[in-house]
């Protein structure tokens, strides 16, 4: 049972492998690591700034996709305000004690730059407060079962979390006799063998199983949620029945847009504009040095030839005088600049930034930079509404994830605590 246990986590886990890549691709862009991806040079691989930096050119970028990302935040966080001012009683406490404004904040953020977003509902210890708690869970560390197909999760059959604890928190969560303790010791120990370090891997595996029920002498079989506590060699360290009133797993989780399961986000929308914009930058830099600019042209004889060095000195120092003997038939000195050919790289750089804010939906007057005085506020209003027209379907799908957090959060307040399992990490 335990190896078709960690069989089925490691199934869900590699299911999502081209999901991480790609979350993990996105960040690098947001975050200002544009040149990261990896190109083909021959019969390597090698990264773009690498291959850049070889060629003796200077990789530069300019982030557009953050400032968009900010932009889309700060509309969202007034959205965020203005819904968190309705919410009383239960709700309310929920989101003074975990911080809710903050949380979902960044949960939003996660959202945009990598289309899913995951968040964990517990009731027991953070820290050395008992409590209701809701917190986010990175989605590098969450995996669900691949046959998975409704945007709101329900027909999940197995989801889990992989957690790197410390003998500290292992022992809090999962030790509770002296034999425990022993092989807690033991599996640390194995642990540091296998070059692991002072922590331990932990799958967290929620399934939904079949039970056998008997009811006035009908017999029929009912849905269980069970979770599972494995080590990455499949030994089951605690299981049981779910614990909580919903009878469910603790996970609230939402994909975008999850059309027959795949995941797309609002950030990988706009890389392929990202790239070109970047590409346009370093060649107008590479242009601009190689072109041929204040060339100092010295006829000669003009000067003597033991002092150009001195010349050359003073020619690029400010201020700086030169003294040389005019000889009659002989021109003078004069420096030669050229304006540099661009290759309409200007106009194409406009283009790019223009199909950006297509592509992402967030046009000037959402970002504050269109020029008031050039247009009336009414084009300016209609503007700003048809940009949050383009957001609605991201935003509205994330303030579904919010109010399926806050109801399995909240339902979490009528367990009794004598009959909860604490499942903590």
């Amino acid at each position: 049972m335990a190896k078709s246990l960690i069989s089925e986590a490691v199934e869900a886990w590699s299911g999502l492998a081209d999901f991480r890549t790609e979350r993990e691709r996105n960040k690098n862009y947001t975050y200002g690591r544009q040149w990261e991806d990896k190109i083909l040079v021959g019969n390597t691989f090698i990264r773009e700034r690498d291959y850049i930096t070889a060629q003796g050119q200077i990789p530069l970028q300019n982030n557009l996709i953050r400032r968009i990302v900010r932009n889309v935040m700060g509309v969202f966080r007034r959205r965020l305000a203005e819904t968190m001012e309705d919410w009383s009683g239960a709700a309310r406490r929920l989101a003074a004690d975990n911080s809710l404004y903050e949380l979902f904040s960044r949960c939003m953020e996660e959202f945009l730059i990598s289309g899913m977003v995951v968040a964990k509902c517990r009731k027991g210890k953070c820290g050395m407060k008992e409590g209701v708690w809701c917190e986010g869970i990175s989605p590098s560390s969450f995996f669900f079962d691949s046959n998975t197909r409704d945007s709101s999760g329900k027909d999940a059959n197995a989801v889990g979390q992989l957690h790197d604890v410390s003998l500290t928190d292992f022992c809090d969560a999962f030790v509770r006799t002296e034999k425990e303790y022993e092989n807690a010791l033991r599996l640390f120990g194995e642990a540091g063998a296998k070059g692991q370090g002072e922590t331990l891997r932990v799958v967290e595996l929620w399934r939904r199983e079949k039970r056998p029920i008997r009811h006035k002498h009908l017999w029929r079989l009912r849905d269980v949620w069970r979770y599972y506590f494995l080590t990455s060699d499949g030994m089951v360290v605690r299981s049981g029945d779910s614990p909580y009133p919903h009878g469910s797993h603790p996970y609230i989780f939402k994909a975008y847009p999850f059309i027959d399961g795949e995941i797309h986000s609002f950030v990988g929308d706009m890389l392929d504009q990202q790239r070109y914009t970047n590409r346009l930058i370093t060649m107008y830099d590479w242009v601009t040095r190689a072109s041929a600019k204040g060339v100092l042209l010295i006829p000669e004889g003009a000067i003597d030839g033991k002092y150009i060095e001195d010349v050359a000195a003073q020619w690029g120092k400010l201020n700086g005088v030169i003294v040389y003997r005019h000889q009659d038939g002989v021109p003078e000195p004069h420096q030669v600049i050229t304006q540099g050919s661009h290759f309409a790289i200007s106009e194409l750089l406009d283009i790019q930034l223009k199909m950006l804010e297509d592509v992402s939906g967030v046009n000037g007057a959402l970002q504050g930079n269109v020029d008031n005085g050039k247009i009336s506020g009414t084009l300016y209003s209609q503007q700003t509404e048809n940009a949050m027209t383009s957001l609605s379907d991201i935003m509205d799908t994330f303030m579904v994830f919010i109010k399926e957090a806050m109801d399995k959060t909240t339902s979490l307040m009528q367990i009794n605590e004598t009959n909860f399992v604490e499942e903590r990490k």
